[in-house]
């Protein structure tokens, strides 16, 4: 399996640089449009020593998208939810997802790679195992633990992981990518957020003690 291991250069070096300019690049205008000689420029690097450090378009696009990955992860979040109670947990949860994923650095990302997966079909699959399945399970294992403590009462956990993805992202996300509307300001996501956490917490209430 094609796995994603995002590169870490040092602040300021030669790899920092051209790994931002690509990322600048290849968002704003997609994988076809964006040439090495165009990187190498924006990056104010040769191109040999461009190639020095990545030796072809494709290995820089799948280190670019590998860095977008890694600055996805919902661990931090996690840990601070747990010590809240369910609800507002679910709430800093969806509230962090929602607004990184209609971030307009990340809703480029999904362009991006939604316009290229027929050309790299191994390359949407490792994103999706580093990005959105990773989350999928972090969120998994809160929602387990939830049910363990007895906040909830969830007979299928992937199921519900499913649901408060789909209540969170709604028909919202999808817009944001097509462009069809602008991203809403942070008090209205907290307001959607709101709705969805405590629908999602109302249908899997624990049954009150007799």
């Amino acid at each position: 399996m094609t796995t994603l291991v995002a590169p870490t250069p040092e602040a300021g070096s030669k790899p920092a640089q051209i790994l931002e300019a690509a990322g600048a690049l290849f968002l704003e205008n997609g994988y076809g449009a964006v040439s090495m000689d165009a990187v190498s420029k924006k990056a104010n690097v040769s191109k040999a020593t461009l190639y020095a450090h990545f030796g072809s378009k494709d290995e820089l696009f799948r280190a670019m998208i590998a860095c977008q990955c890694a600055s996805s992860a919902l661990a931090d979040v996690l840990e601070e939810a747990r010590q809240l109670p369910v609800a507002e947990g679910l709430r800093l949860i969806g509230l962090r997802f929602a607004l990184f994923v209609t971030s307009p650095r990340a809703l480029a990302m999904y362009r991006v790679i939604l316009g290229e997966a027929h050309r790299f079909p191994e390359l949407a699959h490792a994103f999706h195992e580093s990005g959105p399945a990773m989350t999928f399970t972090q969120v998994s294992g809160f929602l387990a633990e939830a049910v363990r403590k007895g906040e909830l009462a969830i007979p299928d956990i992937e199921m519900a992981t499913h649901q408060f993805f789909g209540l969170v992202k709604a028909n919202l996300h999808m817009r944001f990518l097509l462009c069809l509307e602008d991203r809403p300001n942070h008090e209205k996501m907290e307001r959607f957020i709101d709705s969805a956490v405590a629908l999602f917490v109302k249908g899997y209430a624990p049954p009150a003690a007799p």
